[in-house]
């Protein structure tokens, strides 16, 4: 069985041998053959799929610019080519010519990221087509985000991403993380593969929709005496698409012209760079003495939750290659205690403020000023700003924040709050230690609402489906956001009860669920 890197090899050398050629080496003769591959031809009704389908690989070296050609390199990685396309496969694609100046937009968002994509998925011996998944995924887009929580390029759910070892907290979210999370997805789609015996369709309808509904089905199938490959498996309808969507963009990659599509010219070569942070900085300061552009950078950077990165671990910053250079220099030639504003410090058992200040180095008095605390109270979750040594100040996305004190009255709920004071459930509950939504009169809350000098954030629309159990309170807390706003954009009646199937339309913070 001939491996995916033994053909590859030999289409360099065939490429190396016709450059010769054609430099004047008027004694060699290279004869063009195709190489027909012989891995994955089983010819069972398990899979006629693969799909069954054999792969010819033809080396062709009509120029050496084409080396520096990334779809090229893509194309020369595919496996499932198809002799034949399936209805379903063409109608996939019908879709997606529907809108070329769409799927344009999309194909050029992959630029920054699908070298190291395909660096990933080449050094694993794994198919190249796979390299267009995060298309099907998420459009290319680091941020998008489904109702099921699924997030990022691979738009990992947390109990999934949780298993490839992809770390979420309050200031970072692995499964955005572009390295991070192509390296998991890498990993996961190998230990499918596995369990699949290699076969890919069904190896990416379990990516979809989960390796127990892929098994069931096959099983069902046995029983009935009923083939298992994937075209005669019942499987949710968005899994069905899901793989012929794929399967139609390998066509459109492979043949472009005859689709009158247009490919963004990408180089093979790396995009970005990574630099390793040894202390926290906050990401405007990176922008700042890089001067890269502000979009890119959040794009390449999307795994950050906060103005600054995590105070504790190791995390790296992603830079095109010439800006990755200035931040290196940055870093070695600055003291760390300028990097970042301040700090994020949340309340444990047990702690004080005066233990707190003691260990930071600071005044008690400057804690308490910078976190509006006028007694010496504190509460478990409770977060704390901590400036760093000898700053007066806090600046970032703090900065743009004020912080009001409220006294719960008779009648106040959570939700009514967060209406008042334009801010969400979720954030009270955060600054304010909560662990529950129960409140009682006299308390006293800190509530961390956006001043008048807010700068807009980019928001995502969101069609979100109601299940059993929601109820306005309960979405808003989910998404962080206002009941209000909610009501407001669906012209709801908040005496009125949700239905479950019923369907809202939301305007979510991405980097903030």
């Amino acid at each position: 069985m001939e491996s995916t890197k033994a053909k590859r090899i030999i289409a360099h050398m065939a490429v190396l041998l016709a450059l010769l050629q054609l430099s004047g080496c008027s004694n060699l003769k290279v004869e063009a053959e195709s190489v027909s591959s012989s891995k994955n031809q089983t010819t069972s009704s398990q899979d006629a799929t693969n799909i069954g389908y054999q792969k010819e690989v033809y080396v062709d070296a009509k120029t050496e610019s084409q080396q520096h050609n990334l779809w090229q390199r893509v194309r020369n990685g595919f496996e499932l080519s198809l002799y034949e396309l399936p209805s379903a496969v063409v109608k996939q694609q019908k879709q997606y010519l529907k809108n070329p100046k769409l799927l344009d937009n999309i194909f050029a968002r992959t630029e920054p990221y699908l070298y190291y994509v395909v660096e990933q998925l080449d050094g694993a011996d794994l198919p190249l087509e796979l390299a267009l998944l995060p298309i099907v995924e998420s459009a290319y887009d680091p941020f998008a985000y489904s109702h099921s929580h699924a997030v990022g390029l691979w738009q990992f759910i947390p109990s999934t991403g949780k298993s490839m070892g992809l770390h979420r907290d309050r200031w970072y979210d692995g499964r955005r993380d572009v390295i991070k999370s192509t390296q998991a997805a890498v990993k996961y789609l190998t230990y499918l593969n596995k369990r699949f015996s290699g076969n890919w369709l069904h190896t990416l309808a379990a990516y979809n929709s989960g390796e127990g509904t892929v098994k069931k089905a096959i099983r069902k199938n046995k029983r009935r005496g009923k083939a298992t490959d994937f075209w005669s498996l019942k499987l949710p309808r968005e899994t069905r698409n899901y793989v012929p969507r794929l399967l139609a963009l390998v066509d459109l990659v492979s043949n472009p012209e005859s689709h009158k599509l247009n490919l963004p010219k990408i180089p093979n070569s790396a995009f970005f760079n990574t630099v390793p942070l040894p202390s926290q900085i906050e990401l405007s300061k990176v922008i700042e003495v890089t001067g890269v552009d502000e979009n890119l950078f959040i794009n390449l950077n999307p795994a950050y939750r906060r103005s600054v990165t995590p105070p504790k671990g190791n995390y790296q910053i992603l830079l095109p290659l010439a800006e990755s250079e200035k931040l290196e220099h940055f870093l070695s030639n600055n003291e760390p205690s300028t990097w970042a504003p301040y700090r994020e410090y949340i309340v444990k058992s047990g702690d004080t403020l005066s233990q707190i200040a003691q260990r930071y180095q600071l005044p008690t008095a400057l804690i308490k000023n910078n976190n509006g605390i006028k007694g010496h109270f504190l509460k478990v979750g409770q977060v704390l700003l901590i400036p760093p040594s000898g700053e007066q100040g806090i600046t970032g996305e703090h900065s743009r924040l004020q912080t009001i004190k409220y006294k719960v009255v008779s009648g106040d709920t959570l939700s009514e709050i967060a209406q008042k004071f334009k801010t969400s459930i979720r954030s009270i509950k955060r600054y304010n230690g909560l662990t529950s939504s129960a409140i009682k009169v006299g308390q006293t809350l800190s509530i961390h609402t956006p001043s008048t000098t807010v700068k807009p954030q980019k928001l995502r629309k969101l069609s979100y489906r109601v299940r059993r159990g929601d109820s306005l309170y309960l979405i808003a807390e989910k998404f962080d956001l206002t009941i209000a706003d909610i009501t407001q954009w669906n012209k709801l009646d908040r005496n009125k009860y949700l239905q479950p199937g019923q369907r809202l339309t939301l305007y979510i913070n991405p980097m903030r669920i």
